[in-house]
C-alpha cells in the first residue's frame, strides 16, 4: 500500500510541476506580448516574484523529468519541452539540497502545497519532484488524506451497489457489516491480505475505529471546499448515540422516505431483536463480564427506542428527501434531531435549511 501511495505522489508532483511550468511560460509570453522593457520586467518581478517554473534546474533532474513525463503521458511534451530545455542549469550544494529535503515531511500540509513549498525555498518544482522521488518520504498528513479519499471511494461503491444504499456498522442488523464489505472490496480491487492489513498504518488508526468515529467528520471537513458554504458529504453516518445501539452509513443518491422507513422496519428491528436475544442468553449469567454486557445492552436498547422515536417524528413531519434539494436541506432535519455522528451544518446554516421552502 505504501508503494502505491508513493507512486501516486510522484505522479501528482509531476503533473503539478507541469502546471507551474505552464504558468512560467504564460508569464514569459505576456512579457513578450506587451513588449515590456527590462526595467518594466524588473518592476513586475520585484512586486510579484519570479515564476518558480522559470528558476534554474539541476541537469539530472531536468533529464529525468522529461524522460519520465514522456513515458507516462498520452501526449508528448512538444509544447513545453523547448521551454524546459531552455531553463538555466545549476549545481546545488549538499546543504541546499538537505534544506529542501528536510521540509518534505511537511509537504502538502495546510498552506504548504507544492507551489507554496517551491516559493518558500525558491526552487524549481522539477528539482523538488526529482529529490522527492529519491527521498522515499511520504508526508503523513497527505498519506492519510489520500487513504481517506480512497476509503470514501470504496464506501461509495459499496453503498451504490447496495439495493437501498444503507449498510450497517453494527452486527445483526440485516446484511453484511461495512467492515466486511470494505475488506471484500480491497480484494476485488486486487490488493493482497497483507496490503489490507497495512491499511491501518496508512490511515493512522485502526480501520474499525476510524469508520466508527472519524470517517464521517473527516470526509465532511475535506469536502468543505468553500469557507462560507455548507459542507457537502455524500455519505452520511446515522447513529442512535454514544452507546452505538445502531449505526449505519447511507448515501444521499439513494436516500428517500421509503428507505428511511426501511431503515426503521428492517435494519433497526433486526438489530433490536438481536440485542434482546443476547439479553435473554445472559439472563442467568452473574459473572462480572456478563453484568457489564447486560448493562451495555440495556443502554443500547434504550438508545434505539429513542432513535426509533426520532424516525417516527420525521415521518410524521413529512420528511421527504429529494436529491435535487441538495445536502443542506436533506440533512438539516436529521442534524436537528441529533441523528448524525457529526454536525455537518453550523447554527446559521441549520436554521437556514430547516426553513428552506424550495
Amino acid at each position: 500500500m505504501r508503494k502505491q501511495l508513493f507512486a501516486h505522489l510522484n505522479y501528482e508532483n509531476n503533473l503539478r510541476s507541469q502546471i507551474l511550468i505552464n504558468e512560467a511560460m504564460i508569464d514569459k509570453i505576456i512579457f513578450e506580448v506587451y513588449d515590456l522593457t527590462e526595467q518594466d520586467k524588473g518592476m513586475v518581478l520585484v512586486k510579484e516574484g519570479q515564476s518558480i517554473g522559470s528558476l534554474p534546474v539541476l541537469y539530472e533532474a531536468r533529464k529525468a523529468y522529461l524522460l519520465e513525463t514522456e513515458e507516462i503521458q498520452e501526449f508528448p511534451l512538444d509544447n513545453i519541452r523547448a521551454f524546459i530545455e531552455s531553463l538555466p542549469v545549476k549545481e546545488f550544494a549538499e546543504e541546499e539540497r538537505e534544506k529542501v529535503e528536510s521540509g518534505f515531511p511537511t509537504l502538502y500540509q495546510s498552506n504548504n502545497d507544492l507551489e507554496e513549498f517551491c516559493i518558500r525555498h525558491q526552487i524549481n518544482p522539477i528539482n523538488v519532484w526529482y529529490w522527492f522521488k529519491q527521498s522515499d518520504i511520504i508526508p503523513n498528513q497527505r498519506m492519510q488524506t489520500l487513504a481517506m479519499e480512497f476509503l470514501a471511494d470504496m464506501i461509495r461503491e459499496i453503498l451504490m451497489e447496495d439495493e437501498d444504499g444503507i449498510v450497517s456498522l453494527m452486527p445483526n442488523s440485516g446484511g453484511k457489516q461495512i467492515l466486511d464489505l470494505i475488506e471484500a472490496k480491497f480484494y476485488e480491487k486486487g490488493f493482497s491480505s497483507a496490503q489490507y492489513s497495512s491499511f491501518d498504518s496508512v490511515l493512522g488508526r485502526p480501520l474499525n475505529d476510524y469508520i466508527n468515529k472519524y470517517f464521517f467528520a473527516e470526509l465532511s471537513d475535506h469536502l468543505n471546499l468553500f469557507m462560507y458554504m455548507p459542507k457537502t458529504p455524500f455519505i452520511w453516518h446515522l447513529t442512535s448515540g454514544s452507546e452505538q445501539g445502531f449505526d449505519c452509513y447511507i448515501i444521499i443518491y439513494k436516500w428517500s422516505c421509503d428507505n428511511l422507513m426501511r431503515l426503521r422496519s428492517v435494519y433497526i428491528e433486526n438489530r433490536e431483536r438481536a440485542l434482546q436475544n443476547r439479553q435473554s442468553d445472559l439472563a442467568d449469567n452473574e459473572s462480572a463480564s456478563a453484568q457489564n454486557e447486560k448493562d451495555r445492552i440495556f443502554k443500547q436498547l434504550k438508545e434505539i427506542e429513542v432513535f426509533k422515536g426520532k424516525i417516527d417524528e420525521l415521518l410524521k413531519e413529512g420528511y421527504n428527501p429529494i436529491l435535487d434539494d441538495g445536502v443542506g436541506k436533506n440533512i438539516a432535519p436529521l442534524q436537528q434531531k441529533k441523528m448524525l455522528a457529526y454536525d455537518v451544518l453550523n447554527t446559521g446554516q441549520l436554521k437556514k435549511y430547516l426553513n428552506a421552502d424550495w
